[in-house]
Order: structure tokens, then C-alpha cells, then sequence
């Protein structure tokens, strides 16, 4: 039984070591911090994020809950910004069709266009035209 503890608390230790991890703004390199404030000059509960090499701040600007993943060196590599369960575009919410939406959300890569639906606790994301895809 002790084993089987160990083993578990091990797991939960590597999996959770995986995800991003909150962190300090002090922690956030100058190049990164700069590139954000110039940018969003209005954002407000600013909170940071470490995720791999890249640091993700997540804040509200005009009413809105944003967050925007920057590279070390201060690059724009996604943005993300919640949006009304209905301002899913109308291929999406036939996909999802008799399942509860509980939040959305747009997300820019690489230039492109997602939609992001969570239902029953997990994230479903679709392309610009409504199809689904793994990952971004």
C-alpha cells in the first residue's frame, strides 16, 4: 500500500511539473515585460505564467479576459481572449450540438484562427472553419 502511495505521489509530482507555473512578474526577463507593456498599455490583474521556455500573462483590458504567451526573447506566439458561448461561430456549435458549453474563447497562432469550447471540463478546440483539431 505504501508503494502504491509513493508510486502515485511520483506521478501526480511529474505530471503537475509539466504545466505552466505561476510566477512572480520580477521572475519575467526585461525583453518580455517590455514587449507586453508596450502592447498592452491598459491591462490590469496582470498575472504571469512560466511554461517551458515561454511566459504566458494573463490579464483583463476594457472588461475583456485575455492572455497572451510570448517567447523569451518578448514574440507574440498566441493570444487568447474568452468570447459568449454564442459568439462561437455557428460551425462550432453544431459540432457541439446538445452539449453544455460552459466557456469560449478565440485564440490566434501562427497567424490562424481557433475556437476554444470547454465542455464537461474539458478544452475542444476547431479551426476557423469548424473542424475539429488535436492541438494548436
Amino acid at each position: 500500500m505504501k508503494r502504491t502511495i509513493s508510486m502515485i505521489a511520483i506521478a501526480i509530482t511529474i505530471t503537475t511539473g509539466t504545466f505552466a507555473q505561476k510566477i512572480n512578474a520580477d521572475k519575467v526577463p526585461v525583453t518580455v515585460k517590455s514587449a507586453f507593456a508596450k502592447e498592452y498599455t491598459e491591462a490590469t490583474s496582470v498575472k504571469w505564467d512560466k511554461e517551458k521556455s515561454d511566459y504566458e500573462a494573463s490579464f483583463k483590458m476594457k472588461g475583456e479576459d485575455l492572455s497572451v504567451l510570448f517567447s523569451s526573447e518578448g514574440k507574440v506566439i498566441e493570444t487568447e481572449k474568452g468570447i459568449a458561448v454564442t459568439e462561437l461561430p455557428t460551425s462550432v456549435q453544431t459540432a457541439l450540438k446538445g452539449k453544455k458549453i460552459k466557456e469560449a474563447a478565440i485564440i490566434i497562432k501562427n497567424g490562424k484562427t481557433y475556437y476554444e469550447a470547454e465542455v464537461g471540463g474539458k478544452d475542444h478546440l476547431f479551426d476557423a472553419q469548424g473542424k475539429a483539431v488535436d492541438k494548436l
